[in-house]
């Protein structure tokens, strides 16, 4: 339920986000001025120079054609320029993002349960540990990070409970 809200929320805010505004394509920018230029290396590695023009309008000129994907980033790095003149736009893009960072904790959450819940039966020492873990941080014993599984009994060698 959740995993589908998070996806559901996920595609609107990107959806939102090619939608600004400020966003004037390569064939619209004939004529305008440019204020300024700056790069952007994202996080793949694409370099894109970021063009910004008068009344917060921004065009973006890349190696290649900007991906929808790709347009978030953009927004952030000309947020401070572009916001003041569409407010409204950011209030959107702020909002939905807000609601996708809580839909991926309930979706994380939704997907550990169900994880649990799924392999229970199959693996009946799962239970014990899962609640000695709970135990372990409820103390302040154990830190968030992965087990190597030297610290936890072995099935096989681990009494019937």
């Amino acid at each position: 339920m959740y995993v589908e809200q998070k996806w559901k929320i996920n595609r609107e805010k990107n959806e939102h986000a090619r939608t600004c505004p400020g966003f004037l394509p390569l064939d619209q920018i004939r004529g305008k001025t440019v204020l300024d230029t700056f790069p952007l290396t994202l996080p793949d590695q694409t370099r894109l120079t970021i063009l910004l023009f008068e009344q917060g309008n921004f065009s973006v000129v890349g190696e290649k054609e900007l991906q929808p994907a790709q347009m978030l980033p953009v927004l952030d790095a000309v947020r401070k320029d572009v916001e003041q003149h569409h407010p409204d736009f950011y209030r959107k893009l702020d909002s939905l993002a807000e609601e996708d960072r809580k839909m991926q904790v309930l979706a994380r959450m939704e997907n550990i349960l169900g994880a649990i819940r799924n392999n229970v039966p199959q693996n009946p020492e799962l239970l014990p540990s899962i609640k000695n873990l709970i135990a372990e941080m409820d103390a302040g014993l154990s830190a968030p990070g992965c087990s190597t599984g030297d610290d936890q009994e072995r099935p096989e060698k681990r009494d019937k409970r």
